[in-house]
C-alpha cells in the first residue's frame, strides 16, 4: 500500500489550523484548482479542464453558501454578488471553452484571496 504522503500533509494542515488559517487554504485551493483548469483548457486537455472546473466551482459555491448576511452586511452581499459573477463566468468558460473566462475568475478570485490574506495576517504583523 501506498502512502498519499501530500494528502496526509494536507489532512493534518486541515485538522490543526483554525478557521481564518482554514479559509486561507480553501483559497488557495480554488486558485490551484482555477490554474490547472486553465492549463489544461489551452493544452487542449477536457476532462482535467472539466474536473478542476468542477473543484473550483464548488468551492466558489460553498464559499457563497458559507456567507452570513445578517453579520456581514453590505460585505457579504458584495462576496455573493463576486461568487454569483465567478460561477457563471467558470459556466460560460466550460460552454465557450474560453480561456479569457477563465483568466478573468482567476483575477478577481486572487483579488479575494489576497484580501482575505490581508486582513488575516494584518494582526500577526502589527503583533510582530
Amino acid at each position: 500500500m501506498q502512502v498519499d504522503y501530500a494528502r496526509e500533509y494536507t489532512r493534518a494542515q486541515v485538522t490543526s489550523v483554525d478557521k481564518t488559517r482554514l479559509l486561507l487554504l480553501v483559497f488557495d485551493g480554488g486558485l490551484a484548482f482555477l490554474q490547472r483548469a486553465r492549463e489544461a483548457l489551452a493544452g487542449g486537455d477536457l476532462p482535467t479542464f472539466g474536473r478542476n472546473l468542477n473543484r473550483a466551482q464548488a468551492i466558489i459555491a460553498e464559499l457563497l453558501g458559507t456567507l452570513d448576511y445578517e453579520a456581514g452586511g453590505t460585505i457579504a452581499r458584495d462576496l455573493a454578488r463576486l461568487y454569483d459573477f465567478m460561477l457563471a463566468h467558470l459556466t460560460e468558460a466550460n460552454a465557450r471553452q474560453s480561456v479569457r473566462h477563465v483568466d478573468e475568475v482567476i483575477g478577481v478570485f486572487g483579488t479575494i484571496a489576497g484580501a482575505y490574506k490581508e486582513i488575516i495576517e494584518r494582526p500577526a504583523r502589527a503583533a510582530g
